[in-house]
């Protein structure tokens, strides 16, 4: 088979095979290089395309509200992209419906660049109790682009009313079909947005705590 590298003008990188960053044709010698076990194993990327990660926040802690919480109703659902280049001004969190940060995020409730706190959001949220987890996806910088696009549209609040706080709405919405949430339904429930990215298992990392966290931040 024939390898073929293309110029980085149009996106690929000849680099070495050990770099976090590769981007190169997965054809036969990369196939090779993955069975030797003396060599390293580069986590499989879409062809020609640059891996970064967005990260979806559960709080299923439940609601202090007995009504909300007889429904079935848990705390919030939220999300950040951390990009691959460690681009501080590419960082971005969506927390619709939420309190985060309000000052600095606004109506919209998104927030981009360097003042993203990872950390400080789930530490945020795990002031609600310790259900919270954080679930790791690889995704490309188009599929970012689309669902930071689909937040900007949905707004802060969407579909808010009585039972219905907007956090899950806004969160599902803003990923389904995009990537590896392909087959994720809009929900307006915590719980079940956090069983369906549990049962698609297209997670590459999981945290629980801000420890946890930091760790997968740089897995």
């Amino acid at each position: 088979m024939r390898k073929q590298v293309r110029g980085l003008q149009d996106g690929y990188a000849d680099v070495p095979t050990t770099s976090a960053l590769e981007l190169r044709d997965f054809g036969e010698e990369a196939t090779s290089l993955s069975r030797d076990a003396t060599s390293p194993r580069p986590r499989k990327r879409g062809k020609g395309t640059e891996v970064a990660a967005t990260y979806v926040v559960s709080n299923t802690n439940p609601t202090g509200w007995p009504l909300q919480a007889f429904l079935g109703n848990n705390m919030h659902s939220g999300l950040f992209i951390v990009p691959d280049d460690g681009d501080p001004q590419k960082k971005f969190l969506y927390d619709p419906a939420g309190s985060y940060m309000s000052q600095e995020m606004g109506s919209g409730r998104a927030l981009y660049g360097p003042e993203v706190s990872p950390e400080g959001y789930v530490r945020y949220q795990l002031r609600d109790g310790p259900n919270v987890t954080v679930r790791k996806y690889a995704t490309s910088p188009e599929e970012e682009e689309q669902i930071k696009r689909r937040t900007f549209d949905l707004g802060g609040a969407p579909a808010a009313n009585w039972i219905d706080t907007g956090c899950t709405t806004g969160v599902s919405e803003a990923i389904k079909g995009v990537g590896p949430f392909r087959r994720v339904e809009q929900t307006m429930w915590p719980t079940k947005l956090d069983n369906q990215l549990k049962d698609l298992s297209k997670h590459v990392g999981e945290a629980n705590d801000v420890e946890s966290l930091r760790r997968l931040l740089f897995k």
